[in-house]
């Protein structure tokens, strides 16, 4: 794997905060899954718990994989305003690398999204009658992973946003074989 040139591929999308990982180190605990389920509002939607693997077959997942990036974007916003089409623009490039990279050779590329799936207005809330399958991606935390721990341990930082208006970190992680 020509990990330059994939670094490449990331700079030339605007991305400048991100540390290679190991799959096997990302962590998954299940009190993740439990405050998507008791907290979040976009739990039930196509591309969010429970139509996402359990617990048990996403760490399985990450297990099948050699190589993977944390992707760290910052974004200053108010959290009452969340800056949907800053988030659109963003998936939109995350997606175009996940392309490249597949392209390149690396066919189990799988990007895991800053945000929850918000391609559509109206989410039929399944993924059996998703509008955009090809596009639909679901967020690390979907895939119950501690997204703090996760981007600590590999030397980045995160924190919980305390004010507002503040900087909010939104992280993708795009796993490569």
């Amino acid at each position: 794997m020509n990990k330059e040139k994939i670094e490449t591929y990331i700079e030339d999308c605007g991305f400048s905060e991100f540390k290679w990982i190991n799959p096997k180190d990302i962590s998954v605990k299940r009190w993740v899954r439990v405050k998507c389920e008791f907290g979040c509002s976009d739990y039930g939607l196509g591309a969010c718990p429970p139509n996402t693997p359990t617990v048990e077959e996403c760490r399985e997942f990450f297990d099948e994989y050699k190589n993977g990036i944390v992707i760290r974007l910052s974004k200053t916003a108010d959290k009452n305003n969340y800056p949907s089409d800053w988030s659109g623009d963003m998936t939109d490039k995350l997606l175009s690398l996940e392309r490249k990279i597949f392209l390149d050779g690396f066919q189990k590329a799988f990007l895991l999204n800053q945000t929850c799936c918000c391609l559509c207005k109206e989410c039929p809330g399944d993924r059996l009658n998703c509008k955009d399958k090809r596009k639909s991606r679901p967020s690390p935390e979907a895939f119950a992973v501690d997204v703090y721990k996760t981007v600590r341990d590999v030397g980045m930082e995160i924190n919980v946003v305390k004010e507002n208006p503040s900087e909010m970190n939104r992280i993708a992680i795009l796993l490569i074989n």
